[in-house]
């Protein structure tokens, strides 16, 4: 899909910044951006409209960004693609991705900034993780995933069970399958970026940014199979 083709949600409570916002994406010929000034008027409008992308504060009366996701989940209403914007940091991360949402912009923004996130969000699945970093994460994830169930997939990333800790940032990954567990690929290799990591328990939740060409086609077609509702699943 194209810019200009998507219908864009804003929500936040500062009129100011619905109107930047706004401003913005019209200015890259979006035709239709919609506004609503919390999450209880953005789940109103969404009751009987669709739209392909929802840009929504964190913190708001009436009703918050995360409440507003937990009840289109409820509700069943898909927004193909979700993107936080918030002043504030505590933000749980994982429970964020684990919903939906697939990018979180702190403010002050720079349009490009916005513009950007938006055109990867609504880019064919098929058409990112074609380049590797232009520098190799010095962060190294290797394991051996097994049983398989240590590993799930979302729609931009994974949840994964790591030997070790990590760090949040860029990781090149190498997660290797039991033989008999996937029939068409033995390992997941990339590069990416950890998103969360729990030490409590080792887990970690990792974004794609380069999918090697030996499992690219894999977990594109797992995508498309199992149509994660997850960014990265936190479960």
């Amino acid at each position: 899909m194209k810019l200009h083709e998507a219908r864009i949600l804003i929500v936040d409570d500062e009129p100011m910044l619905r109107e930047i916002f706004t401003t913005w994406l019209t200015m890259t010929g979006c035709e239709s951006v919609y506004e609503a000034s919390d999450g209880a008027a953005a789940l109103a409008f969404l009751e009987t409209r669709s739209v392909d992308v929802l840009i929504s504060d964190v913190r708001m009366p009436n009703m918050d960004g995360l409440t507003l996701i937990r009840r289109l989940r409820e509700l069943g209403i898909v927004v193909p693609s979700i993107i936080f914007v918030s002043g504030f940091a505590d933000i749980d991360i994982r429970q964020m991705f684990e919903f939906g949402v697939e990018a979180f912009l702190s403010k002050p923004l720079k349009r490009e900034e916005l513009i950007a996130c938006v055109e990867t969000s609504i880019a064919d699945r098929s058409a990112l993780w074609f380049n590797p970093m232009d520098v190799t994460p010095r962060q190294i994830l290797s394991v051996d995933v097994a049983p398989v169930n240590e590993f799930s997939l979302g729609r931009g990333g994974f949840r994964i069970k790591a030997a070790v800790p990590l760090a949040l940032g860029a990781v090149a990954f190498n997660c290797r399958f039991p033989a008999d567990a996937l029939p068409s690929v033995s390992d997941l290799r990339g590069e990416g970026y950890v998103r969360w990591f729990s030490r409590a328990d080792l887990v970690a939740g990792i974004e794609f940014a380069y999918l090697d060409p030996s499992c690219r086609e894999w977990v594109l077609g797992e995508i498309g199979r199992i149509r994660p509702a997850s960014f990265i699943p936190g479960h």
